[in-house]
């Protein structure tokens, strides 16, 4: 497979998980212009350690070209937030949460630490398993870039 087909494939799944390129450009560390230059084929040569940082975002593996083994984001992102708190968030909690862009105020330290501490590729496949066609993962993106905005996370990429 070569970098133009590499690509369109990242264009594939960063559409699927509602990314704008703008947001996949800066979880991994590229400019905008490179993202869209890779996704439409037109650049030339782009280092190992960044395409894999952009391959790693978007959930495909280096070797298969294919999503990696994370099988459950949902589950693995829930138990992950909960770890320092007493109540618990469960996978499908989360996901309502995700979709409705409500956070009860008990688990907003939880979706704190989603936004600061949960590697991004993690973020990025809960959000693609939580979309539905009433609540795309455009949508979910926007919720979690106004949670960050309001909560001021420390991270920078929202």
């Amino acid at each position: 497979m070569n970098l133009a087909q590499i690509g369109g494939e990242i264009h594939n799944k960063r559409v699927q998980a509602g990314l704008l390129q703008e947001h996949l450009a800066k979880f991994a560390g590229l400019s905008r212009v490179t993202i869209n230059q890779l996704e439409n084929g037109t650049l030339k040569d782009l280092g190992y350690t960044k395409l894999k940082a952009v391959m790693d975002i978007v959930g495909i593996d280096m070797e298969t070209v294919h999503p990696s083994g994370l099988k459950s984001a949902l589950v693995i992102a829930a138990r992950s937030i909960s770890t320092s708190y007493r109540d618990v968030v469960t996978p499908e909690m989360l996901s309502l949460m995700l979709r409705s862009g409500q956070a009860p105020e008990q688990f907003q330290p939880h979706l704190m630490a989603l936004l600061d501490e949960t590697p991004l590729p993690v973020v990025v496949k809960a959000v693609t398993e939580a979309a539905t066609p009433d609540v795309p993962a455009k949508k979910i993106m926007k919720n979690l870039s106004l949670w960050a905005e309001q909560w001021q996370v420390c991270r920078t990429v929202w």
